[in-house]
């Protein structure tokens, strides 16, 4: 196991609020709710957020020079329990991102392994 698998973080928009997106995964697309996670599969778990990579009290040139998506209403951290190997957690986030995409989000993925995507 790869220590640059262990988590990533989704940004996501077009779907709502954090509340919206969760209920998304969990109504259409059958993710089970464990306390304030969503299981992706065995083992790797998705936290859908509200998104506080910029404070939303930051001065407008600060967030025109950021990249757009970092403003975008919703982050989804994604982490895996210890014993996970790599290839899971990598098959886990392809299919998180496609089912948001499924359900009507735009994503982007930040992670030391996005290009494997």
């Amino acid at each position: 196991m790869t220590e640059a698998y262990d988590d990533c973080r989704l940004f996501v928009d077009g779907i709502g609020p954090a509340e919206e997106a969760a209920a998304r995964l969990t109504g259409s697309r059958g993710y089970q709710r464990d306390n304030r996670s969503l299981r992706v599969t065995d083992g790797v778990w998705a936290d859908v957020r509200k998104n506080k990579s910029i404070p939303w009290n930051a001065e407008a040139d600060l967030i025109a020079q950021a990249p757009a998506f970092l403003t975008w209403p919703v982050t989804v951290e994604v982490h895996r329990d210890a014993g996970v190997d790599d290839q899971t957690m990598l098959d886990a986030v392809r299919r998180l991102v496609a089912d948001l995409r499924a359900v009507g989000a735009e994503v982007v993925v930040a992670a030391d392994f996005e290009e494997e995507l």
